[in-house]
């Protein structure tokens, strides 16, 4: 093949390194870790689509010489901040956003929904098959109800993964689902409770239904908003999280109660804040999860992705990110594409709850920053006079 042919394919090439991406950092989530592959091998794997999909943008990809070299400083910066904090997730993120750069989004969609549905359930028959082991966790004081991870890491994370999942579909279908598709979304949505009891990803997967059957009333809202509204309402709900976190008190009941509903994410997240603070340029965080077939005794994690991005990956990354999705919010508002503004509005309310805002096998709207966008003609008519 040619370097023009190359040059014309470089969507398909990057398609192709986006799956394989998918595939692994999928993989990595589950017990297939280390039952049949090392961390390392995975790693070495990624680290090497990395590099392809940097190529795709240095040498295919038509931009100047001196954005090119602004991106790939960029890029290396995030790298010794990765370093830093020990978590990569932003570093191979700022790399996918990069290299995504003039291909359609409808096409990226397709990739991480087809990649998703084959791994997920590679990984369900690996664990009915014996292969690898899954972990089965009664809710706390709830013994009679199983949660069941088959063969994820943990419950919770198979059903996030799920919620993601539906949510890029309904994206992908411009939230036009057809009467079957909507039942068949109501009866998924029902499976994934049953079998993980994840009471929180149950509340954004009904939300996400509710916004399916009745798209103009939220697109009505949306053309109300706009994005001078959108942005002061994020800004809001990300102050918020963070807050009630930190000025968390166990001493008052409302505060119990609320810690309750959201599974002890203020108890961890005050902890984190409090004890661990916030760097400049972030900072390691030992953390021991439910990630094991056996739970730690001295569990904690840090699920809210804003309390994360603070603590672990520091100021300068939370400022970064902050800044990529307040971009992203007014090009999709600007360029109508409402069915992946609804993603990214999800999915920011989610990462209150989750912390998954910057893991691309699970959410994979950010990579619209620099994407073609599709454009949907129908919203730049409802507007509110």
């Amino acid at each position: 093949m040619t370097f023009d042919q190359l040059k014309r394919q470089r969507s398909v090439f990057y398609l192709a390194c986006l799956a394989a991406f998918i595939c692994l950092m999928t993989i990595k989530l589950s017990y297939f870790v280390p039952t049949v592959m090392s961390m390392g091998q995975i790693y070495f794997l990624v680290k090497c689509l990395a590099l392809l999909i940097s190529c795709k943008f240095i040498f295919l990809d038509d931009l100047s010489i001196k954005a090119k070299l602004l991106t790939v400083t960029a890029i290396i910066i995030f790298y010794f901040l990765a370093k830093i904090s020990q978590d990569s997730n932003v570093f191979y993120y700022a790399i996918l956003i990069v290299g995504a750069f003039d291909v359609d989004f409808d096409k990226i969609l397709k990739t991480y929904i087809f990649t998703v549905v084959i791994t997920i359930l590679y990984i369900i028959f690996a664990c009915w098959t014996k292969i690898i082991p899954e972990q089965i966790v009664p809710r706390a004081g709830q013994f009679h109800f199983l949660r069941l991870s088959l063969g994820f890491l943990t419950p919770t994370d198979l059903a996030a993964r799920c919620f993601y999942l539906l949510t890029a579909y309904c994206a992908w279908r411009k939230l036009s689902l057809i009467k079957w598709e909507k039942i068949g979304a109501l009866l998924f949505t029902i499976l994934v409770f049953s079998l993980t009891n994840s009471r929180l990803d149950l509340i954004m997967m009904l939300l996400l239904l509710l916004i399916v059957i009745k798209p103009n009333l939220f697109k009505q809202l949306l053309a109300k908003l706009q994005f001078q509204g959108l942005a002061i309402l994020t800004a809001f709900y990300v102050f918020l999280n963070v807050a009630l976190a930190y000025f968390f008190n166990p001493h008052l009941a409302w505060f119990r109660v609320l810690d309750h509903i959201l599974s002890s994410r203020l108890t961890f997240g005050n902890i984190a804040l409090r004890q661990h603070g916030v760097s400049l340029f972030g900072q390691y965080v030992a953390e021991h999860s439910n990630g094991d077939l056996v739970p730690p005794t001295n569990y904690f994690y840090v699920d809210s992705s804003y309390i994360r991005l603070l603590v672990i990956s520091g100021i300068v990354i939370s400022l970064i990110v902050t800044a990529v999705t307040f971009y992203l919010l007014w090009r999709l508002n600007d360029s109508h594409s409402t069915s992946l503004l609804f993603f990214l509005l999800l999915a920011l309310i989610s990462s209150a709850i989750d912390q998954h805002l910057v893991e691309v096998s699970y959410n994979i709207v950010l990579l619209a920053v620099f994407a073609k966008l599709p454009r949907e003609d129908h919203f730049s008519s409802l507007k509110f006079y």
